[in-house]
């Protein structure tokens, strides 16, 4: 029996779906109120209850022989880092405490934004994480790579046995809130579209699916893979969409103004009690940088497909259109 915790989400979602096809027993932690239409008609074990559950934790990890902790929360701006925290790194310290009660092994699913990111185009990144920019400090950043830290700690210490992964930018199907997808979406649905400067590293949550689950069996304690895949300007791979959609648009470069427009809406934030949107000084900031990455080691040792083809960015538009349109 396989625990998989984020299965709505859409690599848990994928991994799910992979453990299925594989005939592998699969337990899924699923929120209370969260609709259900992922896992709809899938031979799973659902077990109701949040990541700050201990003891729910406990009996579900209970029988599993392995565990793999993909459920995160995902927020890309400066507020709301206690409640990251509260997810991302008290709810992966509950999952550790319950793979060594139950001798469990570990997939954690961290992210390449625990990484750095490219200095330039031409030096991606790799698992050894030398020289590159440092991250934008925003919840997201900051929790994951606390989480991440916990992790490796309970390797170091024998408490746990497992692997880390960090799949990049995510795009296909089974995109059910969506997540990722909404990008694509809200390119294909703007009257103006203008891409920040950097770029990332776009591959299929299939491929990155497949090997989380190759990795339960490989790899020894401690072993860190990219899951990454094509590194691509976002300038560029907006453009893509915008055709695949069949949006006759040019994809602008994002110019000072916007960018001063972006801060100063940070500054309200900062100063009033207003939440958030998607767009805020964290996002462009991250935008701004090179998310390159080389996933080599996890083709090799996991039989990772990195690969990101324009037939599978259709693909991904067929099934947002149908399902989010």
């Amino acid at each position: 029996m396989i625990f998989v915790t984020g299965g709505t989400g859409l690599l848990g979602n994928c991994i799910v779906r992979e453990l299925c096809a594989r005939q592998m027993p699969v337990r899924v932690l699923c929120r209370r109120g969260t609709p259900r239409t992922a896992l709809e008609h899938l031979p799973i074990d659902i077990v109701e209850g949040e990541l700050g559950d201990a003891a729910v934790l406990q009996q579900a990890v209970a029988g599993c022989s392995a565990v793999i902790h993909s459920a995160a929360l995902i927020h890309i701006g400066w507020q709301q880092l206690d409640a990251s925290r509260k997810v991302n790194v008290q709810g992966t310290q509950h999952i550790l405490e319950a793979c060594s009660q139950h001798a469990a092994r570990l997939v954690y699913v961290s992210t390449v934004d625990t990484l750095p990111a490219a200095s330039s185009p031409q030096q991606p990144i790799d698992e050894r994480a030398i020289g590159g920019v440092p991250k934008t400090p925003c919840a997201y950043v900051i929790s994951k790579r606390e989480a991440e830290q916990v992790v490796q700690q309970a390797f170091e210490a024998g408490t746990v046995d497992g692997v880390v992964v960090h799949p990049g930018f995510m795009l296909g199907p089974f995109d059910w809130k969506p997540s990722s997808g909404r990008m694509f979406l809200q390119v294909t649905r703007a009257p103006l579209v203008a891409a920040p400067a950097g770029g990332c590293s776009v591959c299929d949550p299939r491929h990155v699916a497949r090997a989380c689950v190759n990795a339960i069996e490989r790899g020894a304690r401690g072993e860190h893979f990219i899951l990454a895949g094509q590194n691509t300007p976002y300038r560029q791979l907006w453009q893509q969409m915008l055709e695949v959609a069949g949006r006759r648009r040019r994809v602008f470069r994002l110019g000072p103004l916007a960018i001063a427009a972006v801060r100063g809406l940070d500054l309200v934030h900062r100063w009033l009690p207003i939440s958030e949107g998607d767009v805020n000084g964290a996002v462009l900031a991250m935008g701004n940088l090179w998310h390159y990455y080389d996933s080599s080691k996890a083709v090799r040792e996991l039989d990772y497909d990195s690969s990101f083809s324009p037939e599978t960015l259709r693909e991904v538009w067929e099934w947002l259109r149908t399902h989010h349109q």
